[in-house]
């Protein structure tokens, strides 16, 4: 009996992976493609500056001219177009021309607008791909969860045939087949409990799909990605790299361009009109020449109190607005990476700990505490606490495994650097 447990501790891992692997399995790199091609949200976020990449040209583009017609020094008496040398049919063609360097200021807000806009897309692809990476993991770790509650649920049903057996020959209780029993049922709720979390997964990792239904498949086995850089060099390569923080850079040029041209708004626009006067022949046979306008009007910007100088102080604190966002953005990158960092180096202690140290402790505990029951040294309580340990230290492994790879995919988010 002892023989044939030790065997199942060792190999029953490796069979239930086996049995995994034999389904369609859920490949990382080709869900991370889909969502960057159907998450409805990075979609609606790559119209949204692509639209903007629409505008530039329109922003500095002159307004449409004005074609106007009209009568000038009509008769009322009779309407006649013969009787007044100055009675004219006329017809005018206007243009407004901005003050110098307006279109240009306008068509430059608008381009940092644009790239504001691609470098808020950039960085909410890396979040999607982010959530994508940390849903993936969970579902990992609901696989291996499910694997160590088979393993214990063979384990289980040893245990208890081994107390049955106990007990039908007056060396054990039926004490301890029932608790073997409860025992088992607690495994097969543990097991309900991954499957209900199974699917909730993955019906989130479907909706970052854009799919209407949960992917199919079994998550692929990971291992700890390497970082391959230090601390510092991660925060130097973040500042470069960051699409959020390029984003703000791109608010702080608009800003400033938006302030020098509330402070164009002090100079006037001007207005170019021609208009061409056809004249008849007068009454008594006289021929009139047509006659040819030109007109130069402006604006007068003297409301200085009211308007020119307060959108002035408008634009000037959008532009500090945007400074300190970019400050902002600038000590979220430096908290996000050592904060994460840090995560990710406690997490490689715990890791090495359970695997080197703790589990095959643990399962050495296991099969002592199964030796001593068969021969009557152990009570079944105390092979039920070390079962127990063994089965919370491998899930606490694929935990700690699946919640490092998550906080490795949140510091590729939070600095634009992929490992």
């Amino acid at each position: 009996m002892i023989k044939k447990v030790l065997l199942l501790i060792v190999a029953s891992c490796l069979l239930l992976a086996g049995t995994a692997h034999a389904q369609e399995p859920l490949r990382l790199d080709g869900l991370l493609a889909e969502a960057e091609s159907s998450n409805p949200e990075l979609a609606a976020m790559k119209s949204r500056y692509e639209s903007a990449l629409e505008r530039v040209p329109q922003a500095g583009a002159f307004d449409d001219p004005r074609l106007s017609l009209g009568l000038t020094n009509v008769v009322v008496d009779g309407l006649a177009f013969d009787k007044e040398p100055m009675t004219m049919k006329e017809v005018g063609l206007s243009q407004m021309f901005p003050f110098f360097g307006k279109r240009a200021l306008k068509s430059e807000a608008a381009l940092h607008e644009a790239r504001a806009r691609q470098d808020e897309y950039r960085d909410k692809r890396l979040m999607v791909r982010s959530e994508v990476k940390k849903v993936y993991y969970e579902l990992y770790s609901v696989k291996k969860g499910k694997e160590v509650v088979e393993k214990n649920l063979e384990l289980m049903g040893i245990f208890r045939k081994v107390a049955e057996t106990r007990y039908s020959v007056g060396k054990g209780t039926m004490r301890d087949v029932l608790k073997a029993q409860v025992e088992y049922s607690m495994l097969l709720e543990k097991k309900i409990s991954l499957e209900r979390e199974e699917n909730t997964k993955r019906a989130f990792l479907g909706s970052l799909l854009g799919r209407r239904s949960p992917p199919e498949g079994v998550a692929e086995d990971i291992s700890a990605t390497k970082l391959g850089t230090d601390r510092d060099a991660l925060k130097e390569d973040a500042l470069k790299d960051k699409p959020a923080l390029k984003a703000a850079e791109a608010r702080i040029n608009e800003s400033g361009a938006m302030v020098a041209l509330a402070n164009k708004a002090f100079y006037p626009d001007f207005e170019v009109k021609v208009s061409y006067g056809q004249r008849d022949r007068l009454e008594g046979g006289i021929e009139q020449s047509d006659m040819v306008s030109a007109m130069v009007s402006m604006n007068v910007p003297v409301w200085w109190g009211s308007k020119l100088r307060p959108a002035v102080r408008e634009a000037v604190s959008d532009k500090a607005m945007a400074e300190n966002e970019a400050e902002a953005v600038k000590t979220e990158i430096s908290y996000r990476v050592d904060s994460l960092l840090s995560e990710v180096e406690q997490d490689d202690r715990v890791l090495k700990l359970y695997k080197d140290t703790v589990i095959p402790q643990a399962t050495e505990d296991l099969n002592s505490a199964l030796a001593g029951y068969e021969v009557g040294r152990e009570d079944f309580l105390t092979l039920l606490d070390s079962r127990r340990a063994l089965f919370d230290y491998e899930l606490g492994y694929y935990n700690m495994l699946a919640e490092r790879e998550k906080a490795v995919a949140e510091l590729e988010a939070a600095t634009g650097v992929e490992f």
